[in-house]
């Protein structure tokens, strides 16, 4: 069974190399690692410097397999922000919880509202472990801020990122995963009748008030219902079927391949098509594909047919939506 590490991030990606040492040195090998952040640009360089040292120093075992960044966001200092990424803490989880993969949820990075609002998001969809990360050595962790390793040697990043596993405390955090219950709490939010002890837990949570949905009730019956609408994840890897020929254009169109299938768990195949201007970024063909036109970089512009795993037309459209968005965000 494959493991995932999904860790939010701010400006120290040691916190991350230390999270899957500890955790391998406790007998679970890491194989993904999936990051929340935002478009801070110490956050930035912090993804980066992971992106290339982790397949680097663990021999292409342990990757980063997809990061989620608040693109409009540098801090969650918003209800805004705070809803955009609780809807990303929620769909990551959710993904992984239903393709069977075990999931260590590590709250050490970033700022404490992101800590909290992972922490919460398990409590929806549960994980195996849920952590924070302590280093007993002061000037070892200060020494792990993005700004100092950029300027250190290949060498000496290494030991900072790695510091013996002896010196690496794993704070373990218990929860109660309410992943059985999401049905009934939905309904219950939506203001339909439920049993009382669930209706009595919406209310004691502050989510209800004399079956009134408060402001906090609100922001989780919209992340809880927007998840909750995604296609289910694919089963198996994502295939994908490539013909174009000139190095350039294949390698710009192979690495936008990947990124998709690694940010969409709902795209089980992606062929390459022709790119025509003037045509809408992301269009629905049911009964469950996706057209996407792509602003290329390097190229003229890319475009792909994605077959999901939708099921139903309020499917496809909530698949077409988060498509559209990611390219507006990601792509722009």
């Amino acid at each position: 069974m494959k493991k995932v590490l999904i860790a939010t991030l701010g400006e120290s990606p040691a916190i991350i190399t230390e999270a899957i040492d500890r955790l391998q040195a406790d007998g679970v090998a890491i194989d993904f690692v999936v990051a929340l952040t935002t478009s801070e640009t110490e956050a930035r360089n912090a993804l980066n410097l992971l992106c290339e040292h982790l397949p680097e120093y663990y021999g292409g075992k342990t990757t980063l397999y997809d990061a989620r960044i608040l693109e409009t966001f540098y801090d969650v200092d918003s209800d805004a922000a705070a809803l955009e990424f609780m809807n990303q803490a929620c769909e990551v989880l959710r993904s992984y919880r239903k393709k069977g993969w075990e999931i260590y949820a590590c709250i050490a990075g970033g700022r404490k509202a992101m800590s909290a609002l992972l922490a919460l998001a398990v409590q929806f969809y549960g994980a195996q472990r849920l952590f924070h990360v302590l280093v007993k050595d002061r000037e070892l962790e200060e020494a792990g801020h993005i700004g100092k390793l950029l300027n250190m040697s290949r060498e000496k990043q290494n030991r900072v990122l790695h510091p013996p596993v002896d010196q690496i405390k794993l704070v373990h955090l218990p929860f109660i995963g309410l992943f059985p219950l999401l049905g009934d709490i939905i309904a219950g939010l939506k203001g339909r009748s439920v049993r009382s002890e669930i209706k009595e837990l919406l209310e004691q949570n502050g989510l209800l008030t004399a079956g009134t949905l408060t402001h906090q009730g609100k922001m989780v019956l919209q992340v809880l219902e927007s998840v909750e609408a995604l296609p289910e994840p694919r089963t198996n890897e994502c295939e994908i079927s490539l013909t174009r020929k000139e190095p350039k254009e294949a390698g710009e169109t192979k690495k936008l391949a990947d990124r998709l299938a690694n940010r969409f768990l709902f795209v089980e195949r992606i062929e390459d098509i022709g790119w025509r201007e003037g045509q809408p970024k992301v269009k629905a063909e049911p009964p469950n594909a996706l057209v996407v036109f792509l602003p290329g970089r390097r190229v003229r512009g890319i475009g792909f047919r994605l077959t999901t795993t939708a099921q139903t037309e309020g499917q496809l459209e909530r698949a077409r939506q988060e498509v559209e968005r990611w390219i507006d965000k990601e792509l722009r």
